[in-house]
């Protein structure tokens, strides 16, 4: 993990959205950041010291791990995306960690610059509230598939979702930006790698996509659609 200067692109993160360019120069100025490789941890249980991160590129992974070490993946950030927010409203990293999908480019504010931005500007906590509202929705929502979803359906969606902002040659079908494991996917849609490799070679039998050194290609996108949809 590498720290360096810089400036990011305040704007296109929903939570500073209101303020204005005198406030985010000044935000700017304050921020670190960071350059994390694929498959490092940001942060784990009892990590304290930097609690807002902003993605600028690449992909996160947030997850818990159960008591018998079984991992539950909460949410996948993409950027511009803001996490480690829960930090901020009582309930601690004690069960969480993050780590980076892809090689990342991160922004980080410490815990008292971002509790002395809450008590001074409201318009940062309402944001900061909607977006806990919204996390809390989207972990509902994984809950929901892991639920009621097939592993073919959920496996679909998130080769769907890691796919996202993939632009290729014209003619070329477009290869996932990184490259994953099976048990990274296993863990990501919460099944076992022997299941999650079953599908794959079903996938791949189907045309719906192709492996090259590693990494998937997917050649079918709308038939992964129609796949995913309940």
């Amino acid at each position: 993990m590498d720290r360096q200067g810089g400036s990011p692109n305040l704007r296109a993160a929903d939570l500073f959205q209101d303020l204005s360019g005198a406030e985010l120069a000044t935000l700017e100025q304050r921020m670190a950041r960071l350059t994390v490789e694929a498959g490092r941890v940001i942060y784990s249980p009892g990590d304290r010291s930097e609690t807002l991160f902003l993605l600028k590129k690449g992909r996160v992974r947030l997850y818990r791990l159960s008591p018998e070490g079984k991992v539950l993946t909460t949410a996948i950030i993409e950027p511009p995306s803001l996490f480690g927010e829960m930090a901020l409203i009582g309930q601690g990293m004690e069960d969480n960690f993050a780590e980076a999908l892809e090689d990342c480019e991160l922004y980080v504010l410490n815990r008292r610059e971002v509790r002395d931005l809450l008590l001074t500007d409201p318009r940062v906590a309402r944001r900061l509230l909607d977006l806990v509202g919204r996390r809390l929705t989207d972990t509902e929502r994984r809950l929901e598939e892991f639920a009621f979803k097939s592993v073919p359906q959920r496996l679909a969606s998130l080769l769907l979702q890691l796919n996202q902002g993939v632009t290729m040659p014209s003619g070329e079908a477009p290869a996932l930006p990184a490259h994953y494991t099976h048990q990274q996917l296993a863990e990501m849609i919460g099944t076992y790698r022997e299941t999650v490799t079953k599908v794959l070679n079903d996938f791949r039998r189907r045309g719906l996509i192709r492996t090259e050194r590693g990494r998937i290609i997917v050649l079918d996108p709308e038939a992964l659609k129609k796949m995913a949809s309940p």
